[in-house]
């Protein structure tokens, strides 16, 4: 009975004081929530007293069942009914205890969760929310405004958007804890009520003078003349003017632009109501600004217009619309304008209406072995040389002509001339000479001296762009110019050339072996040949170097320096790199498998293929699925691959030693390697080029220089190959002089699998004894 007292007294003294409030504010001003205010605080009231006289079947009496609390209402009660009570109280209602199980609910708050068909005394939030499907969303989250209301030990308040009768209603809900006299926890009071739209829109209101002054956007009034009549502090900070400053001036006293166009354009049309756009701020500072001004039109009752403004400072926008204008159409390391931007330039020349007076050159320039010293100093090396190659183009040509990079090694310059069209061709041969021979100095970077080359092409407007297509006149004097740089490529490099119509079949050819070769991947186009590799002592079979070749659709080889070149050009020999590897480790396996006696097969790496980042994991991939040792496989890169970034290549080839690999330096003598290469990097074999190899028995230059390579390569530990060797007496100057294994067409040119399988057996036959096992293994 004790406890009851003390969880009647507080409710009492709550409801008695919320019916006095209402009443107060009832008499102020009348309104519905008032009246619903003063009906619950009567309800409560009643509820309380009935809670504090129950007889000894209290009908709040409280007692333990099943391990939960819940409320015994005795049917017999002749008392008023405190659940009915509860039921129909007009708002909302629920009462829990200490643990949040509910012990009782008014109606209209089950019908919130749908659980007016629920047995829900003595469960909790989170046992009704698996009955509940409508706001399911307050229900999930309702114990931790509990234990917010009981841990602050006071009211709390909280408004919620909910779903009742199909309608959005917003929802104020207060949670009042209850303790006893030794601060223990009792009961939780839930209850709440909806809030109407005069009450939302008046709240709404009284916040709009705190909104308006701390919003960090910068907000104005102005009268019907476009004097300002208001500002908030933000619009204070960033006009650098105090309020006083800036009342009663007129808007063009902080900005600057076509404000009486916007006056007028209010006046004149009077269903505008708003207007926006890009001005100059004008702060006390002097230093003007670039604004956004936003300023929306305002009826009053009295139907006076006022104007609410708003400024927004959009320097950091505009900045970064420069920044992307110029990523558009500029190159971000050279500086020069891309190859959007020249296609623009160039079709604005040909549109314009000097055309029919002069004469446009368009020259496209490629660097010749960019890609080697790309590859080899690195891409920091690379872009230092771009940047000096475009620095000297633009030393070339004049103010009015125009340089571009069009992508990464490729540049162009259009000039303009008013000669004729024998004078301007005169012309641009003195200017491409000019533009051979500047790039083909000598650059420093990092350290290092680099010689770049240019292949050049050049094509003259209009006579080489005939189309009646105004819109693809530039296009096509573009391509033209690039048609007639690829002939100059392939011509020797470090040339340039005019376009010829001629020159349009030749670069369809490449654009055919290109597809072609591609399709020769899957139809399995591309064939191994083996050139045998003999000991020079015993003229015993060794090994072989691993050729390729292609022959396109079972017609005539294709020469192995035309698609060889097309696929580093596209990067498809990463993918014939990895074919050759791994199909010459899987040959090889069968050789020694049938018990060949050979030491190694010897595979040619491209530039591209050893900078690849994933290389050394191909070699692995391709001797696990071949099942070959490494010590078989000897890798045969070259000397210009060997400069460039030496932490790099010394990693890479240290890894392939590791391995078990042997090293092979190929074309020696012929490179633009140091001879301190021989001594930093682990290189096992040297192959003597065969350009040495052809002169050294008629030239005794050619023979001097083949001892000296000997001498090096022993003096270093390492073998020395001849390659090329075709005569008897080339092969006597090598044996005679130490050289360590011959290969050429003095033994045997390259020959297919199957082939080189008789070749070898016809050796094994004639050399060495038969045996069943590989004797190497």
């Amino acid at each position: 009975m004790k406890s009851k007292i003390l969880i009647a007294i507080p409710l009492l003294f709550a409801s008695t004081n919320l019916a006095y409030l209402a009443i107060n504010e009832f008499f102020m001003e009348i309104h519905y929530e008032n009246i619903l205010l003063i009906i619950n605080s009567v309800f409560m009231i009643i509820l309380m007293i009935i809670y504090y006289n129950s007889s000894k079947r209290d009908p709040l009496d409280l007692y333990e069942s099943d391990g939960y609390s819940a409320i015994n209402i005795p049917a017999d009660s002749f008392q008023i009914n405190a659940q009915m009570l509860i039921n129909h109280f007009p708002d909302f209602l629920c009462i829990k205890d200490k643990d949040g199980r509910w012990l009782g609910a008014s109606d209209i708050y089950l019908k919130l969760f749908n659980l007016q068909d629920v047995d829900y005394i003595g469960k909790t939030d989170a046992e009704l929310f698996h009955y509940s499907n409508s706001n399911v969303d307050i229900l999930k989250v309702s114990f931790i405004q509990d234990k917010s209301a009981w841990h602050l030990k006071e009211s709390v308040k909280e408004t919620r958007l909910v779903i009742l009768d199909k309608e959005r209603k917003t929802f104020e809900i207060t949670r009042i804890p209850i303790f006893d006299k030794y601060d223990n926890e009792l009961k939780l009071i839930v209850t709440g009520y909806f809030v109407s739209q005069d009450e939302k829109k008046k709240n709404q209101l009284e916040l709009l003078p705190k909104v308006f002054e701390t919003c960090h956007l910068s907000f104005m009034f102005l009268d019907k003349n476009f004097h300002i009549t208001e500002v908030n502090t933000a619009f204070s900070l960033l006009a650098d003017y105090s309020n006083n400053e800036l009342i009663g001036k007129p808007l063009s006293f902080i900005i600057k632009g076509k404000l009486t166009h916007l006056q007028t354009d209010f006046f004149t049309n009077n269903s505008r109501r708003l207007w926006s756009g890009e001005l100059i701020c004008l702060p006390k500072s002097g230093r003007g600004f670039p604004v956004k001004l936003e300023i929306s039109a305002i009826n009053k009752e009295d139907n006076n217009v006022v104007y609410f403004g708003s400024l927004q400072d959009i320097t950091q926008q505009k900045q970064a619309e420069k920044r992307i204008m110029r990523l558009s159409y500029y190159d971000e390391l050279t500086g020069l304008i891309n190859r959007s931007m020249f296609y623009d330039r160039l079709r604005k020349f040909i549109s314009s209406g000097k055309v029919g007076n002069i004469h446009g050159t368009v020259f496209v320039i490629d660097l010749d072995r960019f890609k080697i010293i790309n590859e080899s100093l690195g891409h920091d090396a690379g872009n230092e040389l771009l940047k000096v190659i475009a620095q000297r183009l633009q030393e070339l040509i004049g103010s009015n002509d125009i340089a571009a990079r069009l992508s990464g090694d490729e540049f162009a310059v259009l000039m303009m001339s008013d000669q004729t069209y024998e004078q301007t061709v005169y012309a641009a041969s003195i200017v491409a000479g000019k533009i051979s021979q500047k790039l083909s100095e000598v650059i420093s970077v990092n350290n290092h001296d680099a010689f770049i080359g240019s292949s050049i092409g050049i094509s003259i407007y209009p006579e080489d762009c005939r189309t009646t297509e105004m819109m693809l006149k530039a296009e096509v004097l573009l391509k033209n110019a690039d048609i007639a740089r690829n002939n100059a490529k392939s011509q020797g490099k470090n040339s340039y050339q005019f376009y010829n119509k001629d020159f349009n079949s030749v670069s369809q050819d490449k654009l055919l072996m290109e597809l072609n070769l591609r399709k020769a991947i899957t139809k399995n186009e591309l064939k191994l040949h083996y050139q045998p590799q003999y000991e020079a002592h015993s003229k015993k079979l060794c090994g072989a170097e691993v050729l390729i070749r292609w022959h396109r659709n079972n017609e005539k080889m294709v020469p192995p320096d035309q698609f060889i070149t097309l696929a580093e050009d596209t990067g498809l020999i990463i993918e014939i790199g990895y074919w050759i590897l791994r199909t010459a480790c899987q040959q090889l396996k069968t050789w020694l498998d049938a018990g060949y006696p050979l030491q190694q097969v010897s595979v040619n790496v491209s530039a591209q293929q050893f900078n690849d980042t994933n290389f050394i994991n191909l070699v692995q991939k391709a001797l696990n699925e071949s099942g070959l040792a490494a010590k078989y496989l000897e890798l045969e890169i070259t000397e210009s691959m060997l400069i460039g970034d030496a932490r790099f290549i010394d990693l890479q080839l240290q890894q392939l030693k590791r391995m078990g690999i042997k090293l092979a330096l190929d074309d020696f003598g012929t490179g633009y390697s140091s001879l301190a290469y021989l001594k930093n990097f682990p290189i096992d074999v040297l192959k003597m080029d065969q350009s040495f190899v052809r002169g050294m028995t008629l030239d005794s230059k050619n023979a001097r220089i083949s001892c000296a390579i000997i001498e090096i390569g022993h003096s270093l530990k390492q073998k020395v190959i001849a390659e090329g060797v075709e005569t008897k007496e080339q092969f006597d100057f090598l044996r005679k002089h130490g050289c360590d294994i011959i290969q050429g067409y003095y033994f045997s040119k390259p020959l297919p699998a199957k082939e080189m399988t008789e070749f070898l057996k016809n050796d094994f036959d004639k050399f060495w004894m038969p045996v069943k096992k590989n004797p190497f293994e």
